[in-house]
């Protein structure tokens, strides 16, 4: 298994790395393609009641509304058509609009989080993104081997029993002091960069819980084996899928400038 994660890890890193650097049509083919298979795993994730045509259509016409201008106006309608359609698939085909609606979920936890690293990269730069990934990455890493260390008390048993307080404290920690390091770096006062890395960490680790209780809920271990020894794409960006639209909040509150 250690094998594999590192195989998957030495192949797809340098691929993501570059995709992120170079941006443009590179990272958008790249985001594209990760949302058809992060949709394909939750289509699995919710069983034969899932609407595939919704699902997708929603899903994939959001990231190219994305690549263009994600003005209010195109929103709206986005917004508009695209739950006109699924209204009008679940009660002409199934008659059961309610219990089919976890298929719009699937649109906001796939879709949406990831048009937010096009969005970043493409607004506010390279640096910026790779400042999300390395404070979900220090928080991941040091709340795994913190809570293996000193975790003693249970964070969430019923969602996560591996995981532990202690681990929580140290990931919140590790990754407030690296992050607030390189937001520094990036241009910006210490109290801001200590406190976006502190609530950017603390919302990785509970995007994590929630993955964990969609998988729970639905008795599965990983929503995919698409990445050899790491399981599925969902279970990879988990904590990004919180990160990286409030990190692209933060930015735009504080009007941030584009980081290299």
């Amino acid at each position: 298994m250690l094998q594999k994660r590192i195989l998957t890890a030495v192949v797809g890193i340098p691929i993501v790395g570059v995709c992120l650097y170079l941006g443009g049509f590179a990272l958008q083919a790249l985001i594209f393609a990760a949302v058809v298979v992060g949709l394909v795993e939750f289509a699995r994730l919710i069983g034969p009641q899932v609407k595939r045509d919704y699902l997708f259509a929603a899903g994939l016409s959001f990231i190219l509304l994305s690549y263009g201008k994600l003005s209010t106006s195109n929103l709206m309608i986005w917004l508009f058509v695209q739950m006109l359609y699924f209204l009008i698939r679940t009660t002409f085909s199934s008659k059961k609009p309610f219990a089919a609606a976890e298929s719009i979920l699937g649109v906001f936890y796939v879709a949406v989080p990831f048009s937010f690293m096009w969005l970043l990269r493409n607004e506010y730069g390279f640096g910026w993104i790779v400042y999300g990934i390395l404070v979900t990455w220090v928080t991941d890493t040091a709340a795994y081997f913190g809570g293996r260390k000193y975790g003693r008390r249970k964070l969430a048993p019923a969602i996560s029993p591996n995981k532990s307080v202690e681990g929580a404290i140290w990931g919140g920690a590790a990754g407030m002091v690296l992050g607030g390091i390189y937001a520094l770096w990036l241009g910006q006062p210490l109290w801001a960069a200590l406190l976006m890395s502190l609530v950017l960490s603390a919302a990785g680790q509970i995007g994590d819980l929630c993955e964990s209780a969609l998988k729970r809920e639905k008795s599965v271990k990983d929503t995919g084996s698409i990445l050899p020894g790491h399981g599925g794409i969902l279970d990879r960006v988990d904590s990004l899928a919180f990160v990286l639209p409030l990190l692209y909040i933060f930015l735009t509150v504080m009007n941030a400038p584009s980081g290299l």
